[in-house]
């Protein structure tokens, strides 16, 4: 019996050594706060730390061991410059980081080094890097940057009267409890027939955590009423006069898994499969946990079966429309049959994180953002939707309406969704 262990070892250490793997690495989440005494060492650990707790090694082609081969004698190179007394400047650091991990598939991913040894006139000796920025900008409708986009949205939102007739306008602007700025309009858009449409954009997807504030007298309790008059416009106007309702998730950064339950579960009927998630479990690129599905329980509070009245169910997005801002008309086009998405294909950040689950993965964000000698923000899961990974593409919605299309203009996407549910039958 110890002999056949002792083959089976011995077999074990030579199919090991014909395959380049990273060592086993400690993955120790986001309390790492780390020292270097060199550049190239700070890269390895960064190296190693994507080797083991990258989530989606299974669709990014980078090769990340030649990745290694080739930019390890780069950092060497800072390191040796360094030792001459020659100045490492942080735009050098940057390209290197940019090179090196600028075209993973993550677009979650944020990346933040500390240039160990900056020259004196450096405030600020601290590298960026951010792989969604560099592949956002190479799509054929991409128009500007989410700041500008965001502009031009509220803007338009706030003349929305002069395109359309309009009952009932709101509109709120406050921060979260994290300092994160939080942004709702909520409208009745009314038809030539009289028929009305409830519409409600908001900036990022927060909704359950803002109605907890329903009823108090603050800037929390004018969120949650606008968010509350948008859902109880849809439950209760009489089924003749409610045209269709409209999600506009443009712009949207992002937010809580928990708005599934409110967005989705107001308006089915049994418990439904949107899509499933799986993190890493083990050190090895391809060590997964198996795929779980993501649940939407029925909720009773704002509750009216759409797709039994066929009442319309439009979403908006964009190119900006982020993680849950994407995840959301994603779960609502599995969901209800009546659902229509109208804009731009989504931004491709969907794989989602939990920080619950970081110390029981191999995966998601690794070092300390207040020390900033090394952070990166990475998915903790990997989402798959009808059988694909989408991570870095996005979703196409049902009706493409680009803004280039359209000079940078937002309306045409709003006027596409109005004239969607004046038609619909």
């Amino acid at each position: 019996m110890r002999r056949n262990i002792f083959i089976l070892a011995i077999i074990a250490l030579i199919f090991s050594g014909c395959r380049k793997e990273a060592d086993y690495h400690p993955y120790i989440g986001e309390n790492g706060d780390l020292a270097y005494d060199s550049y190239s060492t700070q890269f390895e650990h960064f190296w190693k730390c994507l080797s083991t707790g990258y989530v989606f090694w299974d669709v990014d082609k980078t090769d990340w061991d030649a990745v290694y081969n080739e930019y390890m004698p780069k950092f060497a190179a800072l390191d040796a410059k360094h030792v001459a007394g020659q100045v490492v400047r942080t735009s050098e650091l940057q390209e290197l980081y940019k090179g090196a991990m600028g075209g993973l598939k993550d677009h979650h991913m944020v990346i933040r080094v500390k240039n160990l040894f900056p020259p004196a006139d450096e405030e600020k000796p601290i590298a960026f890097v951010s792989p969604s920025d560099f592949e956002i900008v190479t799509r054929d409708y991409y128009v500007e940057d989410r700041i500008s986009s965001m502009r031009s949205l509220a803007a338009m939102l706030q003349s929305l009267d002069q395109m359309y007739e309009i009952e009932s306008p709101e509109m709120i602007s406050l921060q979260d409890e994290s300092g994160s700025m939080i942004e709702y309009y909520f409208c009745l858009i009314k038809l030539p027939d009289g028929r009305k449409i409830p519409y409600l954009w908001q900036s990022s997807v927060n909704m359950s955590s803002i109605l907890k504030y329903l009823g108090a007298s603050n800037e929390g309790g004018t969120a949650a009423a606008i968010v509350d008059h948008w859902f109880t416009a849809i439950k209760t106007m009489p089924r003749e006069q409610l045209a269709g309702i409209i999600l506009d998730n443009r712009c949207n950064t992002g937010g809580l898994n928990a708005d599934f339950n409110y967005v989705v579960g107001s308006f089915i009927n049994s418990p439904i499969e949107v899509y499933k998630t799986r993190y890493k479990e083990g050190p090895n690129r391809l060590e997964h946990s198996v795929w779980s599905p993501m649940m939407i329980n029925p909720l009773d509070t704002y509750h009216r079966d759409l797709t039994a009245e066929n009442i319309p169910y439009v979403v908006l997005c964009d190119m900006y429309s982020t993680s849950m801002g994407e995840l959301e008309p994603i779960a609502i086009k599995k969901a209800l049959p009546t659902s229509y998405i109208i804009g731009e294909r989504t931004f491709g950040a969907l794989g989602s994180l939990m920080a619950s689950y970081i110390d029981i993965t191999y995966g998601g964000p690794f070092g300390n953002a207040n020390s900033m000698y090394h952070y990166v923000y990475t998915s903790t899961f990997e989402s798959l939707m009808n059988g694909e990974v989408l991570e870095g593409i996005g979703f196409t919605p049902d009706k493409v309406v680009n803004r280039k299309n359209h000079n940078g203009d937002y309306k045409p996407q709003l006027d596409a969704a109005i004239e969607y549910i004046k038609n619909y039958h």
